[in-house]
């Protein structure tokens, strides 16, 4: 089977979904240097764009969809961001995503085939860090993806399945500055350092609308790059995609 036997709208339902292996980060919004220990939950969602090439079966395959595409075939998308932060302003982060999509395909030509495609990912960030100052933190950890796609055939046994997992390791700093009394704007940089991509690079920033002392709304712009490629031949897998859009998430700390 070859990627031409899809039809557009399958073919982008799976490569959009797997543009959220970006959708880690090592926090939605950072607070300033505290005394206190605190741990901090944030849900979130990324309102992703892509643009770049992928491989399945071997085929080099160009990826361009929308966060509309995604919406369209996603069953369940689960992300949130636990940041746990000690009185000696080391910090540690753990960001665990699950997302699961489904889309119908059908082949082309006299005898068409028809059938489903599912999508099964999950992705966590491990990450510890540590506060320089009331404005910069540096972080390291790694970053760990699983995704998993089943072409699923209406009248026929077999059903082939794509798919990889691979980590990497990856060197960052976030900073943070108020903005008046109600406002605060933080952002990140980080890249891969070691593992498995080729490269990864991570950037965004986030405005913060805080309600109290406690709570704050989370709207920002994220950028990720990222390229990796295993297998050779039909087997090769390749994700080498550039993802961007707006970010939303609300923040509770404790």
């Amino acid at each position: 089977m070859k990627v031409t036997v899809f039809r557009r709208g399958m073919l982008v339902a799976a490569l959009a979904v797997l543009a959220t292996t970006a959708s880690l980060s090592p926090g939605m919004a950072t607070a300033q240097q505290s005394s206190d220990s605190y741990f901090r939950i944030t849900p979130y969602l990324w309102m992703l764009g892509m643009d770049g090439t992928t491989a399945v079966l071997g085929q080099d395959t160009p990826v361009d969809a929308s966060f509309g595409d995604i919406l369209d075939v996603l069953n369940i998308a689960l992300s949130v961001n636990m940041e746990w932060n000690t009185r000696s302003n080391w910090f540690f982060v753990l960001d665990p995503l699950y997302a699961d999509l489904e889309s119908d395909f059908s082949t082309p030509g006299p005898l068409p085939i028809t059938g489903k495609i599912e999508i099964k990912l999950i992705i966590a960030d491990a990450l510890i860090g540590y506060e320089l100052n009331e404005v910069f933190d540096i972080y390291t950890g790694a970053r760990y993806y699983d995704q998993d796609i089943t072409i699923i055939p209406s009248l026929l046994p077999a059903e082939p399945s794509l798919g990889d997992s691979w980590t990497d390791y990856v060197l960052g700093f976030r900073a943070h500055t108020q903005l008046g009394e109600k406002w605060s704007l933080g952002g990140r940089l980080d890249g891969a350092v070691a593992g498995d991509s080729d490269s990864a690079w991570y950037l965004q920033a986030v405005f913060m609308r805080h309600f109290g002392e406690n709570m704050h709304l989370d709207l920002g712009w994220r950028y990720y790059d990222v390229d990796y490629v295993s297998g050779t031949g039909v087997s090769t897998f390749k994700w080498d995609v550039a993802q961007s859009g707006p970010v939303v998430g609300f923040s509770w700390q404790f």
